[in-house]
């Protein structure tokens, strides 16, 4: 069992690492309405095995372009129960917060980490959640895809981000 744990809360690190981000190497554009991000990441502040999900809670900091120095916080949930692409594969469910200097931005992702002969990769989609999104990005809208290098703990964010018009 102990090994199982151990097993778990070091693959729990690997996804982890490629599913938020840790010194953020960013880029990001609302030029025609997209949304291109990329970060690097570090080590989960908390790691909870429990009935086949692993919960991970990340923090980081570092750069959005167009938008500055950011912060994020990472909420991850993998369900090891479920297995979408065969025998040591799991789903994932994310929920992110990146705080620039003029807002919030909220995304849910929802994806898969799959084995394959090059080892585990992971991919999702997000959804902008423009109501609990703030300031600038408060009643934005968009979606796009996940890709994550575990290997090298990156991640891409890649689609549209679609901000509401400023009030009167």
């Amino acid at each position: 069992m102990r090994k199982l744990i151990i097993s778990l809360a070091a693959s729990a690190v690997i996804t982890a690492g490629a599913v938020a981000g840790l010194q953020a190497s960013s880029q990001a554009s609302t030029d025609g309405n997209r949304l291109q991000a990329t970060f690097t990441t570090g080590p989960p502040v908390s790691v909870t095995p429990n009935l086949g999900m692993v919960e991970l809670i990340l923090s980081g900091t570092g750069t959005v372009e167009g938008f500055g120095a950011a912060t994020e916080v990472v909420g991850l949930v993998e369900d090891r129960a479920v297995t979408p692409c065969g025998a040591g594969s799991y789903s994932d469910t994310v929920s992110r917060r990146v705080v620039v200097h003029g807002g919030v931005l909220v995304l849910h992702e929802a994806g898969m980490t799959c084995v394959t002969a090059s080892g585990l990769q992971a991919s999702g989609t997000y959804e902008v959640d423009g109501q609990s999104s703030t300031g600038i990005f408060a009643g934005a809208r968009g979606t796009g895809d996940v890709t994550v290098n575990l290997a090298t703990h990156t991640e891409t964010l890649s689609g549209k981000l679609i901000l509401a018009p400023a009030a009167a």
